[in-house]
């Protein structure tokens, strides 16, 4: 059985395990906000996961939850960055 690997990136926590096919698992508590703000969260999770790991063929199962509210855009896409980057290694 493999292990997982956690990893905590900017206002993202990551727990991953490579080798697997490609998944995006998201946890998202009511305490992030309502109901529009935490499917929002989810679409640009969905969309950023899409682009870096799907398209470039990565094969590894990634589940992603927020460390703080509201994280933007440009946070999700600074923070997949660095996960990319640390499943290469």
């Amino acid at each position: 059985m493999k292990t997982s690997k956690s990893l905590n990136i900017r206002d993202l926590s990551f727990k991953y395990i490579s080798g697997t096919g490609p998944g995006l698992g998201l946890v998202v508590s009511k305490k992030y906000g309502g109901s529009v703000q935490r499917n929002l969260f989810k679409r640009r999770c969905r969309s950023v996961f899409k682009t870096t790991v799907i398209d470039t063929k990565i094969l590894c199962s990634v589940v992603v939850r927020p460390n703080k509210q509201a994280v933007s855009l440009r946070s999700i896409n600074e923070s997949f960055a660095l996960l990319y980057n640390q499943l290469l290694d």
